[in-house]
């Protein structure tokens, strides 16, 4: 009999990456939110039950912003069963698991556990940290083999060192991106004119301070909160505060005697500028190949979705695509190459919309699809529920132009002879 789950915030980004995890895992599982989460559950092919329900459930896990825990872990924790499991998601672990300690009965188990990833991504090849507790003895092994099993890597830590680990990792990184952008601001930079002059490592720098700038203020300001978070401040104001006072003074030597003692602390800077020089090149690639192929017939994967026409020009941040249906600009971060057998044989993607009863895996039908002949790439979405029982997911299959009738009739006939509808 498979366990019963609860995510409390199972509406959200990371609520609803648990709820994929735990439901492919073979759970029954179900989700609460405080806004009506109807929608998302019937997209998720799950139930929908409410904090209040806590003890009807085996596993009951917070995914909630890290200074809501303390609340919700006050009124879930005690309403839970004898031999129960009470987790969280927090990108902290010392005050989450201290308040799920202390408001569960001393027969409910507890672990805290942080995914190293953000929503945007499934995170697999990526690390899950696990904090077991005095009381996870039963549970711990079973969710540990769980993450695993779903490829991802688990840390085993204690709060305190997840907390001081991530003050580095998480707070010192976000806090110096956040300085940089006010710095930029408090100039008045021209972000656009100065990127007329980028260099391959400015540019990098600058899309991952877009991507940290992107993020949630309040969650941001929350990882901020934690002691070890603010000692790493603290000593990177002071870092920059001496750097600042000895060029002021035009000390040189000074500042170049702190560059050597911080490149010796790091360590292997030359392995690091090896690996870095990889990235540049990842940057740089896409840019080039463009250039190469001015003039040229490409196919680039855009959206899920494969287009394919003449390189008419390419520049630094854009490239331009003469296709069948019109001329149209692309940016480099928005598209990747396809395949070289793409580019040599042009491909035509179609859309397919099809009713799925709640609870089938659309991925079932993806592999089904990718393996008919003729198929180069097919991909989902799911798009809008119909009714209580019926979810619309939306097939994106990528056939041979020259083909494409004969292939989409064989994709048809599959999708048919599941017993499945198209829309």
């Amino acid at each position: 009999m498979p366990f019963k789950v609860l995510v409390v915030g199972g509406a959200g980004g990371m609520g609803r990456w648990c709820t994929s995890l735990f439901k492919n895992s073979g759970m029954e599982v179900s989700i609460s939110s405080r806004r009506d989460a109807s929608d998302v559950a019937r997209s998720l092919g799950v139930g929908l039950s409410s904090p209040g329900d806590a003890g009807s459930f085996d596993i009951v896990v917070l995914s909630v912003p890290i200074d809501a825990v303390e609340h919700v872990a006050s009124g879930v924790a005690p309403k839970m069963r004898q031999g129960s499991l009470l987790m969280d998601m927090s990108s902290l672990k010392v005050k989450p698991v201290e308040s799920m300690l202390r408001h569960s009965p001393p027969g409910v188990e507890v672990i805290g556990a942080h995914p190293l990833f953000g929503p945007g991504s499934d995170g697999r090849g990526m690390s899950i940290a696990l904090v077991p507790t005095e009381r996870s003895e039963r549970w711990f092994s079973i969710i540990r083999d769980l993450f695993e099993d779903a490829g991802y890597g688990v840390l085993v830590t204690t709060a305190e060192r997840h907390d001081r680990d991530m003050a580095v990792v998480q707070g010192l990184t976000h806090f110096m991106y956040v300085a940089m952008g006010r710095a930029l601001e408090r100039s008045n930079a021209d972000l656009n004119e100065a990127s007329a002059f980028r260099t391959p490592v400015y540019g990098i720098t600058k899309e991952l301070l877009g991507r940290v700038l992107s993020q949630s203020p309040g969650l941001y300001a929350l990882i901020q909160s934690s002691g070890p978070a603010g000692e790493l401040r603290r000593a990177f104001v002071g870092a920059c505060e001496e750097l600042s006072s000895e060029l002021d003074a035009g000390d040189l030597e000074g500042f170049a005697r702190d560059f050597g003692s911080a490149a010796r602390y790091y360590g292997d800077t030359e392995g690091a500028r090896k690996r870095s020089e990889r990235i540049v090149r990842d940057y740089m690639e896409p840019r080039l190949r463009a250039m190469d192929a001015v003039g040229k017939e490409r196919a680039f994967e855009l959206d899920g979705r494969v287009v394919y026409g003449v390189v008419k020009h390419a520049g630094p941040d854009d490239f331009t695509l003469e296709t069948s249906d019109g001329t149209i600009i692309l940016k480099y971060e928005d598209v990747s190459d396809a395949s070289d057998r793409a580019c040599q044989e042009p491909l035509v993607s179609r859309d397919i919309l099809v009713k799925l009863p709640i609870g089938a895996d659309p991925s079932i039908l993806q592999w089904a699809l990718s393996n008919i002949d003729g198929v180069k790439r097919a991909g989902f979405e799911t798009a809008d529920a119909l009714g209580p029982d019926f979810v619309a997911c939306r097939f994106t299959v990528s056939v041979p132009a020259g083909r494409s009738d004969e292939v989409l009739q064989k994709v048809l006939k599959t999708i048919w002879g599941l017993g499945l509808e198209v829309k």
